[in-house]
């Protein structure tokens, strides 16, 4: 099939190479206008437009993905990962086949990006949806579904990887089915659907009150591109809790928040249990194992709550 791409984070520019290497022909590559980006705010490619440059492919980046429907209409089919707009009527049922979508997770739910949520929450699976979009938000029903165990200590970087791949074969999978009119479809329930919030100010900040496990879910869910927070009466601002684990160490605790006695170790006292931080970084500074951290300062007393 001849496709239109339109997408713009690293997530989606691993679904456009997906592509790339199937028997599809991407004829077009859409993604956002170039931006300031980063502490510097340098003018910045988008991870997509990198990629469609790099292949050589048509690439655009109007200001609204309605200015490119004609080109669309050109292409049998428009396939649509984290492009970053909602998309109006006029350029979804541009392309003769209509478009699909991968997104995560599985069952419905809306937001950007939901997985994020399911991850904070300690679920233990997740995966992507091949959906026909309509004009609703995630409403259009699905066309294949691929699922994938969360392990106890992935990180969020590291999830977004493995879903990232996992919707390249959903897309290739679902475009080829497409080609040989096989493609079925299966209506959402949306009574069932739920909404995943972006997560907050409030949510990026450890509550040490709460279960370890909690507490880990939490970090490892954030984990690199966020990082939760952590703060220190002695410190001017939020330590980075970057990697952590839950500790098995049989150490007296104190309450919620309490950093207990460990050589070489920084061990954080829970509502329940004990978490073991592994990476952190202090304001100003790059992040460091734990005992590299201690060999710079030391760190006493009681977290914040």
């Amino acid at each position: 099939m001849k496709l239109a791409f339109a997408g713009t984070p690293s997530f989606a520019a691993t679904i456009l190479r997906g592509l790339l290497g199937s028997e599809h022909e991407v004829g077009l590559v859409i993604s956002q206008p170039d931006r300031p980006r980063g502490r510097g705010r340098k003018v910045t490619r988008s991870p997509v437009a990198e990629l469609a440059t790099e292949a050589g492919l048509s690439l655009a980046q109007p200001a609204r993905i309605g200015e490119a429907a004609g080109e669309i209409s050109a292409h049998d089919a428009l396939v649509v990962a984290a492009y970053g707009q909602i998309l109006r009527a006029d350029t979804i049922y541009a392309a003769p086949s209509g478009p699909g979508t991968s997104t995560p997770p599985c069952s419905p739910a809306t937001a950007a990006p939901p997985y994020r949520a399911r991850h904070h929450g300690g679920e233990g699976e997740t995966g992507v949806s091949l959906m026909r979009m309509d004009e609703g938000l995630d409403t259009g029903p699905f066309a294949l579904q691929l699922r994938t165990p969360i392990p106890p200590d992935m990180t969020g970087g590291e999830l977004t990887a493995a879903l990232a791949e996992l919707g390249a074969k959903a897309v290739v999978e679902g475009m080829s089915s497409l080609a040989k009119k096989m493609l079925t479809l299966t209506e959402q329930d949306n009574d069932l659907a739920t909404y995943a919030p972006k997560l907050g100010d409030e949510e990026r900040v450890i509550r040490w009150g709460e279960p370890v496990e909690r507490v880990h879910d939490r970090v490892r869910a954030l984990t690199p591109h966020i990082g939760a927070r952590a703060y220190h009466p002695d410190l001017s601002g939020p330590i980075k809790v970057l990697r952590a684990r839950i500790s098995e160490k049989n150490v007296r605790r104190g309450v919620p928040g309490t950093i207990l006695p460990a050589k070489e170790h920084i061990l954080v006292a829970c509502g329940e249990g004990v978490l073991e931080v592994l990476e952190l970084q202090a304001p100003g500074s790059k992040m460091l194992s734990a005992p590299d951290f201690l060999r710079g300062r030391r760190l006493e007393g009681t977290f914040s709550s």
